[in-house]
């Protein structure tokens, strides 16, 4: 952890800005104001390295020491670097991951859409939205992307034993679970089609190239799946708006998704780590200091809105999410904006407009929707539809 050389003037606390705060639970700062949000995710006293020192704090010397290929494999995921390594590390990534790239997807994730639903319909009502469909997209999608032949469960095993780990780095069982899967990954990985250009001359080179895609397919697969999970139960929980969807009125989709990006984000927090000591909003700051920052402008233990209760408006603009739109923080901020927000948001389109045209009398189950508890993610276990037939 370096110290900036000239630290940036603190921003003044505005009326009705909630500043920051020590949560003594969590031994972090919460930072859950919208704009002072925006202004830590671009502010260079905040550094990106949670991992790093997350390791100091939560793992003893001998477990850093029997764990220490994991904790170099999760240092080199480049969303824990800072510029000018992140902007370099990122920009091939980034371009892999273009608007245009993600258009030429649409075919194969349409195919793989009507594959998944063709799936749902063959079980027995209720059906679960999220094994077969929610995250058999978000699995396939990404598995196609990577270029690798790993089974949607298998992933999402994966992706959700690291996720416990980095939320848990204490716990002896989660390292060696989370060890298994990078082991598990890393193989997975070799020859994989997406490392095609990448450096992987030398064990350092293999090393980054191989984290930088065990990363995406981190990214790709929790967040993207609960969105997706998400935007069904918003559309089939609305009659109207349902059949705004059927009938494919223009911008009821995108619209859509965009409403479901602002009241029910995927990830509810993002962490960074003082890099200097300062003042921050009337706030005391060490270097070191993790700080917690929200995506939706709750605190960690605020209670997620329900559904019927969740707001039109963009949290951070009092604005209504307009079509297509960027008016929220559930992709981050400035330089550290999702490279895989496209391919997240095309994904949600296409489910819904397959979902409609096949199965426009689709609804939701008595007591459908079965959330899965966690401070970060906000996402469902299963989601139960009853088809209705097809069209």
């Amino acid at each position: 952890m370096t110290s900036a050389t000239a630290p940036v003037p603190p921003p003044s606390l505005a009326d009705g800005v909630r500043a920051p705060e020590w949560d003594e639970g969590l031994d972090c700062w919460v930072v859950a104001d919208p704009a002072l949000a925006l202004q830590v995710l671009n502010h260079p006293g905040f550094a990106s390295g949670t991992f790093e020192r997350s390791f100091q704090l939560y793992m003893t010397d001998a477990a850093r020491a029997e764990y220490r290929e994991l904790t170099e494999f999760l240092r080199l995921w480049f969303v824990q670097a800072d510029a000018p390594e992140h902007t370099a590390l990122r920009r091939p990534v980034q371009r892999m991951f273009s608007a245009s790239y993600v258009r030429s997807l649409v075919p194969r994730i349409e195919e793989i859409t009507d594959e998944c639903l063709t799936a749902l319909a063959a079980g027995a009502a209720p059906q679960d939205v999220m094994p077969t469909v929610a995250e058999g997209i978000s699995g396939k999608v990404m598995a196609h992307v990577v270029g690798i032949d790993v089974p949607p469960p298998v992933l999402h095993e994966w992706s959700r034993t690291l996720s416990l780990f980095i939320g848990a780095m204490y716990r002896r069982d989660y390292a060696q679970a989370a060890h298994r899967v990078m082991v598990e990954m890393s193989e997975a990985l070799v020859g994989a089609r997406a490392l095609d250009g990448f450096p992987t001359d030398t064990p350092e080179d293999r090393a980054r190239t191989t984290a930088t895609w065990a990363m995406c397919l981190f990214g790709g697969l929790e967040t993207t799946a609960s969105l997706l999970g998400s935007t069904v139960l918003t559309a089939l929980g609305d009659r109207a708006l349902w059949d705004t969807v059927v009938r494919d009125e223009p911008g009821a989709v995108t619209g859509l998704v965009e409403s479901v990006l602002v009241s029910r984000p995927p990830l509810r927090h993002l962490g960074r780590v003082a890099a200097y000591d300062q003042e921050f909003a009337g706030a005391r700051l060490r270097q070191g200091d993790l700080v917690l920052v929200s995506l939706t402008g709750q605190g960690p233990l605020d209670e997620v809105v329900p559904e019927a209760e969740a707001p039109a408006a963009c949290p951070v603009t009092g604005a209504a999410a307009p079509a297509g739109g960027d008016r929220n923080l559930v992709f981050g901020h400035g330089p550290h904006y999702c490279v895989g927000a496209p391919l997240a948001r095309s994904e949600a389109a296409v489910l819904l407009r397959r979902l409609a045209a096949r199965f426009p009398h689709a609804r939701l189950s008595d007591e459908a929707a079965v959330w899965g508890p966690n401070l970060s993610y906000v996402g469902l276990d299963h989601l139960y539809v009853d088809l209705g037939g097809e069209a």
